[in-house]
């Protein structure tokens, strides 16, 4: 692929600029750059090409302007391992047509087709093993008709129909394909074990540093973290610039916990990335008073 662009790069060198973009993929400039990028100038807009750090190919899209804000045609994006992530097409800067999606070990995840930028007809997923984890229909974005999805191992987690987006019947499996009845959770996001939701479990238990008040340091913390489908804590990641003493009581708070209550989809446990951000600010403005 890379031989390919550079081949492509030498019989266009007059049409091409250099372009630089940020964490969120915005154009920018050198400076605030994370990742490299060339803009050719074709006859029906940009084509555009962004790699990572490395090198490696990491977007291949088109635009309609040298801003590059709107989409329109085919866009591919890639792991950093050279495999395919996101195959789509856009039209008037509006997901249409089929769309696939990768794991990053190749195996396809996600297939269906998009209607500005509504999800419609028939979709299917697969886990990262390429065992199927559901198929069913949506009308104009929500889900419509028979779901069906399954455990890992290939047995039936779920039957679900819809109606104009409401669940109207639904039938429930054990891991072992046994039929459960009809009492069994669609959806759920993980929460420490015996807490009524992680939301109180903050309220409850979070400090405000002491060293951080008397110096009154005040601030939004945003982070990040996985709990596995076995409910262990595996990573936290800040999203934003926050005091280092701020984001050391959201790391203690969280590691307290020695068990969480895994996320739950479609009657399945499965791993879950949790965003989350908490206001540290004194006097009544976020968690504490003074």
């Amino acid at each position: 692929m890379l031989a390919g662009i550079i081949f492509f790069y030498a019989g266009n060198a007059q049409d091409t600029t250099d372009c630089y973009f940020d964490q969120q993929l915005a154009l920018t400039n050198k400076k605030n750059a994370a990742y490299e990028g060339k803009m050719v100038n074709t006859s029906k807009g940009w084509e555009v090409f962004v790699f990572y750090p490395g090198k490696q190919l990491l977007i291949h899209g088109y635009f309609k302007d040298k801003r590059l804000s709107e989409r329109e045609g085919a866009y591919n994006i890639f792991f950093e391992n050279g495999k395919p992530s996101l195959n789509t097409f856009f039209k008037n800067n509006m997901l249409e047509g089929q769309l696939l999606k990768w794991h990053n070990n190749g195996q396809v995840s996600d297939s269906g087709t998009m209607k500005q930028n509504l999800k419609t007809g028939l979709w299917k997923t697969w886990y990262a093993s390429g065992q199927a984890e559901s198929e069913g229909w949506f009308a104009d974005g929500v889900p419509d008709s028979v779901w069906n999805w399954y455990h890992e191992n290939g047995k039936p987690a779920t039957i679900e129909l819809y109606r104009k987006n409401k669940l109207t019947d639904l039938t429930c499996f054990d891991t072992s394909g046994n039929k459960t009845g009809s009492n069994c959770r669609i959806d759920g996001a993980p929460c420490p074990e015996n807490a009524l939701s992680f939301d109180q479990f903050i309220r409850d238990n979070l400090l405000y540093p002491e060293k951080a008040a008397r110096k009154r340091i005040e601030g939004d913390v945003s982070f990040e973290f996985i709990i596995t489908k076995e409910g262990k804590l595996t990573r936290i990641n800040f999203t934003n610039v926050a005091n280092e003493l701020l984001q050391e009581e959201v790391v203690r708070l969280l590691k307290s916990v020695p068990q969480w209550d895994p996320a739950v989809s479609h009657n399945r446990k499965v791993d879950y990335l949790y965003s989350y951000t908490v206001p540290f600010y004194l006097g009544g403005g976020g968690n504490f008073d003074e």
